[in-house]
Order: structure tokens, then C-alpha cells, then sequence
């Protein structure tokens, strides 16, 4: 009975309502869930990107499955294993002690990039849903800021600002353009560089040398916490 009253919702709400609903009526802090458990509950199969790209399973409003699941339930994606097919969900003000203690400073009090570097780590580990840390992959001679345990997400933090706060700084935008290339050497299925401080940096390189670039995501993380894409498609 309690999964047609789901359903019932879910006709008036969304299709991907059902999984808000599951876990509000959850008395866990913490749900472990199949792919096909979900498709069981949700009654249709979850499109391949589900079991092929990590971030279709990102905390990101702007997609669809996560605004109208868990997001709206107050959960967010903890862990993916995609070898597996399982999802973790984790109510939100239930993190580990140590995850609250880890993402201080707050955004707007970062003000070096060994700060930005850790705040971005804890944030783009719950976008992605999927631990990272520093490391290095595929034999490539560089030591990145953020790897998962397969490889197959790479990324690295920057922390710029323009020159004297207005000139265009030609050796960041040279360190930007070795990062982009260590980044394709690996051969990662996800690939990206993360700003914070100034968003004019990544922005104007973008602008002049973007076209050249296919394949490497741009994030920026403002002063409030929010991660905006700058470029590529999750």
C-alpha cells in the first residue's frame, strides 16, 4: 500500500519524485540502494548514463533526478560504485564529524589555496559523488589534487586572481595550459579544473583559448559555496 501511495505522488510530482519519497520515509541517516532496486521502485529503467557516468548522480539542482530525488528529500548522493550498480544516499546534517570538521573554513572566509584546495575536495567529492584525493594517474609525472580510487575522475584546484586585480596574468594562464595538458595525459574519463578567488582568470582564458580545449570541465566555487559550471556537461 505504502508504494502506491508513492506512486500516486510521484503522477503528480515528477518520476523521480518516488526516490525523495523513499527516503524521507526512511529512518536511516544512511541508504544503500541498488540501480535495479531503484528501477523496481521507480517502474522504468534509469537511462545508460546512470551506469556509465558518474555525475548523472551528482548533487547538482540543475539536473533533474537529483532536484526532484534525493535534493528535495534533504539527502544527497554519498558514494557511487558503478562496477557494483549501488548508490549510497546520506541524510544531510548527518556527515561524520570529521567531514564537517574538514570542510572549514567557510567559502567566504578561504583566503589562501591550501584552504581552497581542501574546502574544494570535500565539495566536488559530494558533487560527484565519489571520494577524491591527491594523487597520481595513469603514470602521468604529476601529483594531482583530486583522483578516485578507479582514475577515472582527475581534477585539479586553482586559485588565481588577475593581475594587480585588473591585467590578464599570462604565467596563471601558462599554468593553466600545462594543467590542461597533464590533465588529457591521463586519459581519465572525467577531467576538470576547479577556480576559486577570481572568476574573470578562468573565465577570460576560457574566452581566448577554449576552442582549443574539448574535453576538460571548468568549475568555479564562489564565496557562498555554490559550484558553477564554466564549462562542460555533467
Amino acid at each position: 500500500m505504502g508504494v502506491l501511495q508513492v506512486y500516486h505522488i510521484d503522477s503528480i510530482m515528477g518520476k523521480y519524485s518516488v526516490i525523495a519519497q523513499l527516503l524521507m520515509n526512511s529512518s536511516k541517516n544512511q541508504v544503500s540502494v541498488t540501480f535495479s532496486k531503484i528501477e523496481e521502485i521507480i517502474q522504468f529503467k534509469l537511462p545508460q548514463s546512470a551506469y556509465i557516468y558518474r555525475p548523472w548522480w551528482a548533487n547538482d539542482s540543475s539536473h533533474v533526478q537529483a532536484n526532484d530525488g534525493w535534493l528535495k528529500a534533504g539527502w544527497s548522493v554519498n558514494s557511487v560504485n558503478l562496477d557494483s550498480k549501488q548508490v549510497s544516499f546520506l541524510k544531510k546534517g548527518e556527515d561524520l564529524t570529521k567531514s564537517i570538521e574538514s570542510e572549514k573554513p567557510l567559502p567566504n572566509k578561504i583566503k589562501t589555496y591550501n584552504e581552497f584546495e581542501r574546502y574544494a575536495g570535500k565539495k566536488l567529492s559530494d558533487y560527484f559523488g565519489v571520494e577524491l584525493k591527491s594523487g597520481q594517474c595513469n603514470g602521468v609525472p604529476k601529483l594531482f589534487d583530486f583522483v578516485s580510487n578507479d582514475c577515472k575522475i582527475v581534477g585539479d584546484a586553482k586559485y588565481f586572481t588577475m593581475v594587480r586585480g585588473q591585467s590578464l596574468p599570462p604565467a596563471k594562464f601558462s599554468v593553466i595550459a600545462e594543467h590542461i595538458w597533464l590533465l588529457e595525459n591521463t586519459k581519465a574519463e572525467i577531467k576538470f579544473l576547479v577556480f576559486g578567488n577570481d572568476k574573470r582568470v578562468p573565465t577570460l582564458w576560457l574566452k581566448k583559448y577554449g576552442e582549443l580545449v574539448s574535453d576538460i570541465q571548468f568549475y568555479f566555487i564562489d564565496k557562498s559555496g555554490e559550484i558553477e559550471k564554466l564549462r562542460g556537461d555533467n
